[in-house]
């Protein structure tokens, strides 16, 4: 397990290249379930974001294509929802954000973050990691835990998976290891899930075992 690059990583969504409102919908609400507090949204526009949004007179009655579950708290601020254009917006957003809640970040070399880590920038300073979930030659076990900080977690397309352009921003990959004879694809919600939970857990300092002698 990597050791924390910043003393509170968190873990962040961006949402972007997605076909199905109702994969959208799941994947706000898995980030809500494992602590994501802010998500970045590139596109997407067929999906209607705004919790405020009603069906004419009618208060009660919202347009929004958001979840249930979530729209009070987005209402309260308790989670947040950034809306961008373009992709490299995003992601020029996204690394000027402090990489914890504190720029007072405890001190460690970069040798000591650890050979599974993803680490791009040879920057001393901490950013906040864009790390895509795809099967590619250079992508990480998830199992090895290969996170240094606060990362922001990027899907890919359902059926296609990440575009050129979405891998050419990422600072690296996770995949997940499948054990069965079945397709190599899961559902981006589901994937999102597993990788989420990893990373909860990681950021806690939590030892999970992957499997045990009976």
């Amino acid at each position: 397990m990597c050791p924390h690059r910043c003393k509170k990583p968190k873990p962040y969504l961006i949402i972007t290249n997605i076909s199905k409102r109702q994969n959208i919908r799941n994947l706000i609400q898995i980030g809500a379930s494992f602590g994501v507090t802010t998500i970045f949204v590139v596109g997407q526009k067929s999906f209607n974001f705004d919790v405020n949004d009603s069906h004419g007179d009618d208060e009660n009655k919202s347009s929004s294509d958001m979840p249930t579950a979530i729209v009070d708290g987005v209402r309260r601020g308790k989670m947040n929802i950034i809306r961008f254009d373009k992709l490299e917006e995003c992601v020029a957003h996204i690394k000027s954000l402090p990489c914890c809640d504190t720029e007072q970040h405890e001190e460690k070399k970069l040798e000591d973050v650890g050979s599974n880590s993803i680490q791009k920038s040879n920057n001393h300073k901490p950013t906040i990691q864009i790390i895509g979930v795809e099967i590619d030659p250079s992508s990480v076990n998830l199992e090895q835990e290969p996170f240094t900080n606060s990362t922001a977690f990027m899907m890919g397309n359902e059926g296609q998976g990440m575009t050129s352009k979405q891998m050419s921003v990422c600072d690296g990959f996770v995949r997940i290891s499948q054990y069965g004879g079945g397709t190599a694809s899961l559902n981006v919600s589901v994937a999102a899930g597993l990788v989420l939970h990893r990373f909860f857990h990681w950021s806690r300092g939590d030892d999970v075992v992957v499997g045990h002698k009976t």
